[in-house]
């Protein structure tokens, strides 16, 4: 696989993850639509079989800003109704700071839950390989959910974004002209390493959508014997 194909394919891959994210809560949210006339139940359902990912989120957040001399505040773990009417899962307050410190405390829940993810890909292939118990298999195999889910970065962490990257590009710019490179050949660790997130990024995506197939048929089951559907 040549380099430009396997970052794009990370990029993709993060993309479906981001998109089967959203139909996953489309689902729950629908579901409980149909059956309390509300979806705050079903956003709380959410909220909590994914709330280890959450609890990671914020804390990568926190641990990051903190590293970096940011004020922080109140930290939350459950859902709470934004002023656009947005479902906000958890949140940690920051101190204004400079866009690369901005930056690096939006994308820190990606960077661990990347690492989370490659930790517990090699967990489940060795321990599938060794017929490891059904349970441990199973923890697995839903903390690669919940964490593929959680690590996502949301609107709120890329405010400092635009600034940070138009940074981030001149500094790239005055490396590449001092002579410095970045290998992205196919013996570099750099490949290795996105081989092997990619990787991972695949069995979660495939995963989220064994768990969407099963909410789309539990939701579909419920508008048969409700006699009801969404809008």
């Amino acid at each position: 696989m040549s380099p430009l194909v396997t970052v794009l394919s990370t990029l993709l891959l993060t993309l479906l993850l981001s998109l089967e994210r959203s139909r996953l809560v489309f689902e729950l949210a629908g579901t409980s639509l149909l059956l309390f006339g509300a979806r705050r139940p079903g956003l709380l359902f959410y909220s909590l079989v994914f709330l280890p990912g959450t609890i990671i989120h914020e804390l990568s957040h926190l641990f990051i800003a903190e590293i970096l001399r940011v004020k922080t505040g109140q930290i939350t773990i459950l859902p709470e109704l934004t002023d656009s009417k947005r479902e906000r899962l958890g949140s940690v307050a920051t101190a204004s700071s400079d866009p690369i410190r901005g930056f690096l405390i939006g994308l820190a829940p990606f960077i661990s839950g990347i690492a989370l993810l490659l930790v517990m890909g090699s967990l489940l292939r060795t321990g599938w390989d060794s017929s490891a118990p059904w349970w441990q298999l199973a923890l697995l195999i839903y903390g690669l959910i919940v964490v593929g889910n959680s690590m996502l970065i949301s609107q709120e962490d890329r405010r400092y974004w635009p600034a940070a990257l138009i940074l981030i590009f001149l500094v790239w710019f005055l490396l590449t002209q001092a002579g410095f490179q970045i290998s992205l050949q196919p013996d570099s660790w750099l490949f290795h390493s996105l081989t092997s997130i990619n990787l991972v990024l695949g069995v979660t995506v495939l995963l989220n959508l064994g768990m969407i197939a099963l909410f789309y048929g539990i939701r579909l089951g419920i508008q048969k014997l409700t006699k009801r559907s969404l809008v």
